[in-house]
């Protein structure tokens, strides 16, 4: 089952960065790798994540569906993984698989991704010696797709958490689904979080250093990041975890630009575990728990796990504490 790896740049300029053969007219595009017998490619529409959340969103999509009808009429692809920004402007893959143009099936990758952040939150939680039903936990864009099954799966752990959103209206369906004690707002609280996890489709760096108390622990999910390298370096009693990286076996080194030796995005490899098993079907919109326990057993059965907490890539420690 070939696929296809749906995105786009981070910033303006990123392009001339990329290996030139690699450029094609609007798009970004790999050369096809395999995977155990199946193929894909890295494609990448030439917008940054400003340029992504600017343009009209009718704009947006269009440039989205030409990418994918490109992949399936070129390349064969079957699969489509929407990447960072590409999900939210398609209401998380629904409305691309709505169109007749695209006759294959798409995946936001967010499953596998919502499993490793929870992972890491435990992990960096059990390397610290912390409980979590002492600490108080922030989920920064928790009626998203990501964090919305985040917080299912990690507000009955905590003490408290806080839930942050833009629209107050959109925690409705989360409200109805959750258990444990927490609180919704629309005011960026992180200040209270001991341990946060972001999960925006913000197009820069969203949390500064007045939101972060001392010694929290942020687990940065969004693609562009929500913490920047000159925070972690102005305040480096904080810690900021990779929330979408796992391990990624050698031999699929995708070169992809950028990427640190041995890490991949856990949204990409979600794809790849789906095109392996050959499963024919869509994982888009919200996030079905059950897929989600799913993609960590197809984790472990392939290596595509967290062994190690990353910062930008590069391993950190945890200092152990009690709280």
């Amino acid at each position: 089952m070939n696929f296809a790896i749906l995105g786009h740049l981070m910033y303006e300029g990123q392009a001339e960065q990329m290996p030139q053969d690699w450029i094609r007219d609007n798009l970004v595009v790999s050369p096809q790798f395999s995977f155990d017998g199946t193929k894909g490619n890295l494609i990448a529409l030439k917008l940054s994540a400003k340029q992504m959340v600017e343009m009209p969103i009718e704009q947006v999509r269009q440039k989205v569906l030409d990418a994918a009808v490109f992949a399936q009429d070129e390349f064969g692809a079957e699969l489509i993984q929407l990447g960072a920004l590409t999900t939210s402007v398609t209401s998380g893959g629904k409305w691309l698989i709505e169109q007749k143009e695209y006759t294959g099936y798409a995946n936001h990758g967010d499953s596998y991704t919502a499993a490793v952040t929870c992972q890491a939150v435990l992990k960096a939680i059990n390397l610290a010696g912390f409980q979590p039903s002492r600490l108080t936990l922030a989920i920064v864009g928790a009626y998203g797709v990501i964090g919305e099954a985040v917080s299912r799966i990690l507000v009955p752990q905590f003490g408290h958490s806080i839930l942050i959103g833009r629209k107050a209206e959109k925690f409705e369906k989360l409200e109805k689904e959750l258990t444990g004690n927490y609180e919704t707002t629309t005011d960026l609280k992180t200040k209270e979080a001991d341990i946060i996890v972001t999960a925006t489709n913000h197009p820069t760096a969203l949390l500064k250093s007045e939101h972060l108390k001392k010694n929290a622990i942020v687990v940065d999910v969004s693609q562009p990041p929500n913490v920047s390298p000159e925070l972690c370096k102005q305040r480096q009693d904080i810690i900021r975890i990779d929330g979408g990286f796992v391990d990624f076996p050698v031999k699929y080194d995708l070169g992809i630009p950028g990427m640190p030796k041995g890490k991949n995005f856990a949204c990409i490899v979600e794809v790849i575990m789906q095109a392996l098993e050959n499963e024919k079907a869509n994982h888009v919109g919200s996030i079905d728990l059950n897929h989600l326990m799913k993609t960590e057993k197809w984790a472990r059965k392939y290596g595509f796990i967290l062994n190690e907490l990353t910062n930008f890539g590069m391993p950190i420690t945890i200092p152990k504490e009690t709280r």
